[in-house]
């Protein structure tokens, strides 16, 4: 009852209803508070999806035409347009320009960094390094290119939105309801009934993971 009532007071005050909610569950239930940091953790390690990276492909791109017509050099091209989109992993391209490698060297690295024109980039990293020919022109194209493929994603993931998220209940929902069991300690009381309760946890557990895998393979992302 106190904690009800300090809980109340606090979201009076104008305490964030999020961090009382988190709060309380932890107070309910710390097994199922303990589950859903576990699940918060995996979540947030997931990488980020493609319509970003292509947005930040077509940002560093688009930043390194820029340089490259205001009169850089292509490996200085490069730093300045790294360093505008953090959320692009391009640190070993960067290190290799500013250690001044051979061109390969950077192209090797672009091409391993960019998801949608990495080959694309590469090879005009390379021949305008050899020719010193103005790559400007190049490069703007290229970032024309990823922002296409960034709506072009951001518009299917929205088309697919509804199936994805069913996907994601149908898929996940079993899961929860095991993990749950498991911590509290239900599901031991199914197995301790003996060859039965073994046999039907191990057929419900496999067929979880079939069904996790089947849910992984529908939502796979599809090349184009």
């Amino acid at each position: 009852m106190l904690t009800a009532v300090l809980l109340a007071g606090a979201l009076l005050l104008g305490a964030p209803a999020a961090v009382l909610a988190v709060v309380a569950l932890g107070l309910w239930s710390p097994a199922l508070f303990l589950l859903g940091v576990v699940v918060w953790a995996v979540a947030a390690r997931v990488p980020r999806g493609r319509v970003s990276l292509a947005r930040d492909e077509a940002v560093f791109l688009q930043a390194v035409a820029g340089e490259l017509q205001a009169g850089s050099v292509l490996r200085a091209a490069v730093v300045s347009g790294a360093a505008r989109v953090p959320g692009l992993d391009l640190r070993g391209a960067v290190r290799r320009a500013e250690a001044g490698r051979p061109a390969t060297d950077v192209a090797d690295a672009l091409g391993s960094s960019l998801p949608v024109n990495g080959r694309l980039a590469a090879a005009a990293y390379r021949l305008a390094a050899e020719t010193g020919g103005r790559a400007a022109g190049v490069f703007g194209g290229l970032a024309a290119r990823a922002t296409d493929r960034s709506e072009l994603d951001r518009e299917r993931r929205s088309l697919t939105a509804p199936a994805r998220t069913s996907a994601v209940v149908v898929g996940t929902a079993p899961v929860v309801l095991l993990a749950v069991l498991l911590v509290t300690g239900h599901l031991g009381v199914l197995v301790s009934r003996g060859l039965v309760g073994i046999v039907i946890v191990a057929v419900g557990v496999g067929l979880q993971a079939a069904g996790a895998v089947v849910v992984w393979w529908m939502m796979r992302p599809t090349a184009t």
